[in-house]
């Protein structure tokens, strides 16, 4: 563990907070960064990654200098900050995590606000990097809800809000309606916001939010609608319509939720035109195309075998992947390796899952968040399969693919903690 690591675990005991009082007074001591360039900002419960890979791949494509901060890592924290696909380079993390340590102590001792926190000081760097490299646009994924996120200070050009489901209700609260109430927090008056969300009373939600805020709504479903033509472990193909064209795509990130999460990216495009970015047809096919989402059903071939990489941590994710399996991966067996965080839904995530293996290896990520291997094992045992008791991700992987053949598919899932010990185990075979 690098010293860098170190520190940003210590500020883990902080945990998260809500508010954006220390955020604002980091940024206002180092004279407002994030100011100095446009953004997009994207919420949402699932698909902000996806989202976040297509609309920037597109900009890339154009020509534009485009920065990128999203979250969780997988394997390193500077798989966070990233400017045209390149990671911040370690050297330069570490200054600013120096310059962000001294900015976070001063919060601390000189205002009531208290200690900021590991993803306050993250957020901090990320904008000074992007303010010091003069990226033409960022393209910010919100860390959790919206109102309180310290990504919220930005002032979005458009604000994205993918779907809304359950997750984080301890923090966000019990049910769609008061979650949408917290991510809806990111639409700015007078400005777009885009989104994919189609439950009724949901909707009604977001429209009564932006008439009330002036701000124009961009409906994907509606606005913006596809016909998929086909959909298979090499990608998806469809045809896209908006209100001011036409698009034929093939999208290399796998699954058909993805033509939601592109439909969300292409809507942005489009307000990005409208107000005089240009942006050229080839460059949302070959944007689409381009794009990549490490650990979102991610296929990695490791000699003869097929490992499918999905941090789904939430029963919608686990669906999402679910549909996935059934409809475009082909398998003699399917062989699944899940571990869960202690504060998810495990139960919701297994049964969409653990139905369709053939064997289940249950295992734990290295971190006192997780629900230990044991727990998990005796969630899954009424749905009748052979389950075996691994107590790290590498003993899992060891013995799946000891057990695996050329026609299987091993799946290893459950939690981001999980498939980024899976990544760094593997190596550059699952590396983007």
């Amino acid at each position: 563990m690098t010293s860098s690591e170190s520190y940003l675990k210590t500020l883990q005991r902080f945990g998260i907070k809500p508010g954006l009082e220390r955020i604002r007074a980091m940024m206002k001591l180092a004279q407002n960064p994030h100011l100095t360039f446009p953004s997009v900002l994207i919420g949402g419960t699932n698909g902000k990654g996806s989202t976040v890979a297509f609309l920037s791949s597109i900009l890339q494509a154009a020509g534009f200098k485009v920065g990128v901060y999203t979250s969780p890592h997988l394997v390193t924290y500077c798989e966070r900050i990233r400017i045209n696909g390149a990671l911040i380079p370690q050297e330069r993390f570490d200054e600013l995590l120096d310059w962000a340590k001294s900015l976070a102590e001063q919060v601390a001792f000189q205002t009531s606000y208290g200690e900021p926190t590991e993803f306050e000081t993250l957020t901090a760097m990320a904008f000074r990097y992007f303010a010091e490299e003069k990226v033409d646009i960022a393209v910010v994924e919100v860390g959790l809800g919206g109102r309180w996120d310290a990504t919220n200070i930005l002032e979005p050009l458009i604000s994205i809000l993918t779907v809304v489901g359950l997750d984080h209700t301890d923090r966000l609260g019990p049910d769609h309606f008061t979650i949408a109430q917290d991510k809806l927090g990111i639409v700015r008056p007078n400005r777009p916001l885009v989104t994919a969300e189609h439950k009724f009373g949901v909707l009604r939600l977001i429209e009564a939010t932006c008439t009330k805020l002036n701000s124009r709504l961009i409906h994907v479903g509606t606005n913006v609608i596809w016909r998929m033509h086909s959909a298979s472990e090499e990608g998806t193909e469809a045809t896209f319509k908006t209100w001011r064209g036409n698009y034929s795509v093939k999208l290399k990130m796998l699954g058909t939720h993805q033509l939601a999460n592109f439909g969300c990216a292409l809507a942005a495009i489009e307000l990005l035109r409208e107000s005089g970015w240009e942006v050229a047809d080839d460059s949302v096919i070959a944007g689409a195309q381009n794009a990549k989402c490490q650990g979102r059903l991610q296929l990695v071939r490791l000699g003869n075998l097929r490992v499918l990489l999905d941090g789904a941590h939430n029963p919608s994710g686990a669906a999402t992947l679910a549909r996935a399996l059934r409809t475009i991966f082909r398998f003699r067996k399917l062989l699944l390796v899940i571990g869960i965080l202690k504060d998810k839904d495990a139960l919701g995530i297994a049964s969409k899952l653990v139905p369709l293996a053939d064997k289940v290896f249950v295992t734990q990520p290295q971190t006192e968040r997780a629900l230990p291997a044991e727990t998990l094992s005796q969630i899954c045992q009424p749905f009748g399969k052979t389950i075996s008791v691994q107590s790290t991700v590498e003993s899992a992987l060891k013995s799946v693919m000891a057990e695996a053949e050329s026609d299987d598919l091993i799946c290893v899932t459950g939690s981001l903690y999980v498939v980024g010990e899976a990544v760094a185990l593997l190596g550059s075979s699952a590396q983007i």
